[in-house]
């Protein structure tokens, strides 16, 4: 068995109506949910699952001391 360590994940979405379709931004931010995943990919699989949302891309947090 392989381990693959977790790295933390910020993965963009764009809200829902109340009718569950997906709104376009009209200021260009979107809104985030930070997940640990071992993958960008398997990342963006988790924020779907946890939003139930469309998720826009995933971008690595580096974790380093400023």
């Amino acid at each position: 068995m392989q381990v693959t360590a977790l790295r933390s994940y910020r993965c963009y979405h764009y809200p829902k109506t109340p009718y569950g379709r997906p709104v376009a931004s009209e200021t260009g931010v979107l809104f985030f949910v930070q997940v640990r995943a071992s993958s960008a990919t398997r990342a963006m699989e988790k924020a779907a699952a946890v939003t139930g949302c469309v998720i826009d891309r995933a971008e690595r947090q580096e974790g380093g001391a400023a």
